[in-house]
């Protein structure tokens, strides 16, 4: 998943580019953003799944490269809907307003889902479209449009996985979405990548991880949401 990097580590990309060229293609090289431990963790993991895109060669490679640049533009609108209602469960809660704020979680929860899979069903149709935007290689395309119609219809999950991470944060949960993401965005995808390439060893297999993993993740959190006392977790740390 492409994030906006923190500008302080801007100065460090270039490095970061050079050290792989230098090193060659048997090495990965990343640069994480350690104030951000949620998207840190997803920088680890995917370290691990590009070396796998890379073993299916540069079509492969300039295709998934294609398709990130597309999806770093859909997560906008689920970054931007995750900021708000961390913003706004955490003045809530502080206030005493309870009610408000688990009608404002629902209500923020479903509108960034909503968005999502619009954009999501959007993109499955537009795909080839979207992929000649970064390149016109018609090999490159095809891998682009097959990951983008593996993972497109599954973006609500991803919404909602990320906006229930928002709302615990905001509820001074902060620990739980770190160590769900951690689970199921970094430890399964991983497992899942190493050990179902050896029985099917097909580039679709690395693009199914992503729905898979965080449709596990809204388990876990769908879970947590419903049955803890989130609500009430800010008071009861002060």
């Amino acid at each position: 998943m492409q994030t906006v990097p923190n500008p302080l580590l801007q100065q460090y990309i270039k490095l970061t580019e050079f050290l792989g060229l230098a090193l060659g293609p048997d090495y990965e090289v990343a640069l994480h953003d350690l104030a951000n431990k949620d998207h840190s963790i997803i920088a680890i993991a995917n370290v691990v799944v590009q070396s796998n895109i890379n073993t299916f060669g540069s079509d492969a490679m300039a295709g998934c490269g294609s398709y990130s640049k597309v999806e770093g533009f859909v997560f906008l609108p689920i970054t931007a809907f995750a900021m708000a209602l961390t913003t706004f469960i955490g003045q809530n809660l502080g206030a005493g307003q309870f009610d408000r704020a688990k009608q404002g979680a629902r209500i923020g929860i479903l509108c960034s889902m909503a968005m999502a899979e619009l954009i999501g069903v959007a993109l499955f149709f537009l795909a080839p479209y979207a992929m000649r935007l970064f390149n016109d290689d018609p090999a490159v395309v095809a891998i682009g449009v097959r990951q983008s119609h593996i993972e497109a219809l599954f973006f609500c999950f991803l919404a909602f996985a990320h906006g229930v991470s928002a709302v615990l944060r905001g509820a001074g949960r902060a620990q739980v979405p770190m160590y769900t993401m951690l689970g199921c965005w970094c430890i399964l995808r991983v497992s899942y990548i190493t050990l179902a390439l050896k029985v099917w060893p097909d580039i679709a297999t690395i693009f199914w991880a992503y729905p898979i993993t965080w449709s596990v993740s809204c388990v876990v959190f769908l879970i947590y949401y419903l049955k803890a006392d989130w609500v009430h977790a800010l008071e009861k740390s002060l």
